[in-house]
């Protein structure tokens, strides 16, 4: 018996359709399956190789579908044979767009008797194709992918007794890709899509009780962030969860087909993270603290019960997102976005963080480069804003967090150097940079407890290794200071 089988279970009810709750009790960090892809696909209609996911320019010279990159000469043989032997297929028809490998992914999954298992499987995935039908999407995908397919001739070479290959199918197989894909890396900056059975049955919040990870060979990780008892429902977040709630609700509606209620999107203060909270002018001029929030679509204060209007809240979010687009890059211009944005966010609104992030990544490329040799106050400045960070993190996601970790590491090295410094500038004594030294060891150590769950092939689990290290480098700084001093 697997993971899956042991510590999952599927229901299913009118409003969710088919999901999971736990089996059994589990434990924080345990691991609750372990899954391949029955599908990897491109995404944004790249052309990639069909064997190892590089963009690709170039057809297989055998079957004169699949995309291949100059490096790779073959490719799976069933689905290339398989289509060797359409004597009279038009080729040139199922060249025209990467969605269409996906679609041809999923129907040689039928078509192929050690993968028909899998087909059964994904077809019963949600599709949501009442919603899709006679909209923008089910048009592009009508022009783009149905149509070429049927145009091949196509279905004259796969028919099913059981299922036509019509357009009715083909926007059901799109659908079900589109509703239930995760993001994964893809071998150069980019990202692809896959799509795994069984993760895909975890319900949404935006405060979740499982983390993802998924490594370089594209398997899936799915473990507790916290413990979670038997008959709990095990949750995923469908979106980012760094932005506001307005945002994350268009997010799901658009991709997802549904509107979040859980409790972080019903409550106006986002759990008092406040990420989409405005500053109230009235109290703002009588120095006192008043934040606008969304309640019964209207924006009030929650102090002195101020409204503001929907369209002015809307021009203020569409007029940063242009300033922070144009600020890439630039750490004085987000500085000063910052600095002006303050007056309308709250400091702790997702506009905000994200541009706290945007800071932070560039003083961490000045940090690193030795010739820059940063001062004191590039340190002060990455250690308030990782404070910052890790405050929202806290609330927004509790317990086992690969983003809190990164963060948490970040702010251990610049705090532990800048109180080097700021013993070498006499301004604390010995006993007390021992006594920093030892918060940021300790903060080390949480950050290292949190990403050795990561697999080790991805990112994360590569950083945790490396960070193994450098706790004994800090361990050691702190026994020179007993030797010298």
């Amino acid at each position: 018996m697997d993971e899956f089988d042991k510590k999952c279970k599927i229901e299913q009810d009118n409003e969710l359709g088919r999901y999971l709750t736990a089996a059994i009790d589990i434990k924080a960090g345990e691991t609750i399956m372990l899954e391949c892809p029955v599908l990897i696909l491109s995404a944004n209609d790249e052309r990639r190789c069909s064997n190892c996911f590089l963009l690709a320019n170039e057809f297989c010279s055998k079957c004169k579908v699949f995309p291949l990159c100059g490096n790779c000469n073959t490719h799976n043989d069933y689905d290339c044979n398989k289509f060797v032997d359409m004597n009279e297929l038009k080729t040139s028809e199922l060249q025209k767009g990467g969605q269409i490998y996906g679609v041809l992914k999923c129907l040689l999954l039928r078509e192929n008797t050690e993968t028909a298992e899998c087909y059964k499987k994904f077809i019963q995935l949600e599709a949501h194709l009442e919603e899709r039908r006679n909209t923008e999407v089910w048009d592009e995908i009508k022009k783009n992918v149905v149509t070429p397919i049927i145009n091949s001739g196509l279905p004259n070479y796969l028919k099913s007794d059981e299922e036509s290959i019509d357009e009715e199918l083909l926007q059901r197989l799109c659908s079900i890709v589109d509703v239930n894909c995760f993001e994964i890396r893809a071998p150069d900056t980019s990202y692809m899509r896959a799509v795994y059975l069984n993760a895909s049955l975890m319900s949404h919040q935006c405060v979740t009780n499982t983390v993802v990870a998924i490594d370089d060979n594209y398997k899936m990780k799915v473990y507790a962030n916290r413990d979670i008892t038997q008959g709990e429902m095990l949750l995923n977040c469908y979106t980012n969860v760094l932005l506001g709630t307005e945002e994350r609700r268009q997010n799901l509606k658009l991709g997802k087909y549904f509107f979040c209620t859980c409790a972080r999107c019903e409550d106006p203060t986002e759990l008092g993270s406040h990420m989409s909270s405005l500053i109230c002018p009235p109290c703002a001029q009588n120095k006192r603290d008043g934040f606008v929030v969304k309640k019964n679509n209207k924006w009030q204060c929650l102090t002195c019960q101020h409204t503001v209007k929907t369209d002015f809240v809307e021009n203020i979010l569409e007029r940063a997102k242009e300033e922070i687009f144009h600020a890439k890059d630039d750490i004085y211009r987000y500085e000063l976005l910052l600095g002006k944005l303050n007056r309308f966010f709250h400091r702790n609104h997702y506009m905000m963080i994200d541009i706290k992030q945007n800071v932070a990544a560039i003083l961490r490329s000045i940090i690193l480069n030795l010739a820059h040799r940063p001062g004191r106050k590039v340190y002060e400045r990455k250690v308030r804003l990782c404070q910052e960070i890790l405050n929202v993190l806290q609330i927004i996601q509790p317990g086992i967090s690969r983003l809190k970790a990164i963060a948490l590491y970040e702010l251990c090295n610049a705090s532990a150097e800048l109180n080097r410094m700021r013993f070498n500038e006499n301004e604390i004594s010995q006993k007390e940079l021992k006594e920093l030294l030892l918060q940021s060891e300790s903060m080390l150590r949480e950050s290292i407890r949190m990403l050795l769950y990561e697999p080790v092939e991805t990112p994360e689990g590569k950083l945790a290794k490396s960070m193994l290290k450098e706790l004994k480098d800090l361990q050691n700084d702190m026994d020179m200071l007993k030797t010298k001093f």
